[in-house]
C-alpha cells in the first residue's frame, strides 16, 4: 500500500494544484456575474468573492502533499517544479483575497461588524501567507542545497529496461506445416513391427530373435519432412 501511496502521490498533487487554480477562476467569473447580472454592488462582491477564492483546506493539503514528494524516497521526478508551482499560486491566491477583504471593507456599513471582519480576514490571510512562505522556503532551499531532498529513484539501465518490456515466449512445440505422424490401429500392430496406416518409412530392417533367423522385421517411423526438428527416434 505504501508503494501505491508513493506512486499517486504526484498525480495527486497536480490534481490539487489544478482545483486551486479552477476555483480562482471560477470566483473571478462569480465576480463578474453578480456584478453584470445579479445587480450586486462592486464592494458587496469582492467580500462575496474573497471568502472562498482560496480553501485553507486545499492550501494545507498542497503543503503535506509538495512536502511527501520532496523528502519521502524516492523523491519525484517533478518535485521541485511542484513545489515552485504550488508556492506562485497559493502567493497569486493570497494577494487576491487580500484585496477582496480590504475592498470588500467598504461594503460594511457597521462599525462593529467592520472590525470582526478585519480580524477573521486578516487571521485567515495570515495563516495562507505563512502557507505560502513555506512552499517558498522548500522551493528555494532544496533548489539551493540548503535543504536535503530525498534521493530520487536509480535509473535503470538499457538491459534492465529490455528484461521488463520483453517478456520471454515459449518456442512452439510443433507447427501445422510441419506436423507429420503415424497411425497404428491397435496396440499389437505398432507392437509387431507392421506399417503404419500414414506418412511413415522403414526405420531399418532387422530379423525376428523368435524366428529362424532369416525372417527380416521392418520397423517403421514417420516420414521426416524438411524443417521438423520434432520426429523422435524409436530407439
Amino acid at each position: 500500500m505504501l508503494e501505491n501511496l508513493k506512486r499517486i502521490r504526484q498525480p495527486v498533487t497536480w490534481a490539487v494544484l489544478g482545483v486551486l487554480v479552477a476555483n480562482m477562476i471560477i470566483q473571478v467569473i462569480k465576480f463578474g456575474y453578480l456584478v453584470i447580472y445579479e445587480d450586486g454592488g462592486v464592494f458587496e462582491s469582492f467580500q462575496t468573492v474573497g471568502i472562498s477564492i482560496l480553501p485553507l483546506a486545499l492550501v494545507l493539503a498542497l503543503i503535506g502533499l509538495v512536502c511527501t514528494c520532496l523528502f519521502v524516497t524516492p523523491a519525484s521526478g517533478r518535485a521541485l517544479t511542484l513545489a515552485k508551482l504550488a508556492a506562485w499560486v497559493v502567493t497569486v491566491g493570497v494577494v487576491a483575497q487580500l484585496i477582496c477583504l480590504l475592498l470588500g471593507l467598504a461594503s460594511s456599513v457597521n462599525g462593529f461588524a467592520v472590525v470582526l471582519e478585519i480580524l477573521g480576514g486578516l487571521l485567515d490571510v495570515i495563516l495562507k501567507a505563512v502557507a505560502a512562505g513555506v512552499l517558498w522556503v522548500l522551493h528555494r532551499g532544496v533548489d539551493a542545497g540548503r535543504i536535503d531532498m530525498a534521493a530520487p529513484a536509480p535509473a535503470r539501465t538499457p538491459a534492465e529496461v529490455e528484461q521488463v518490456t520483453d517478456t520471454p515466449k515459449a518456442p512452439p512445440i510443433w507447427r501445422r506445416d510441419q506436423a507429420a505422424g503415424a497411425v497404428w490401429r491397435t496396440a499389437n500392430e505398432a507392437a509387431s513391427g507392421a506399417a503404419p496406416e500414414g506418412s511413415a518409412e522403414p526405420l531399418y530392417p532387422t530379423t525376428d530373435p523368435e524366428a529362424d533367423g532369416d525372417t527380416p522385421v521392418r520397423l517403421w517411423k514417420p516420414v521426416r519432412r524438411r524443417g521438423d526438428e520434432s520426429t523422435i527416434d524409436p530407439e
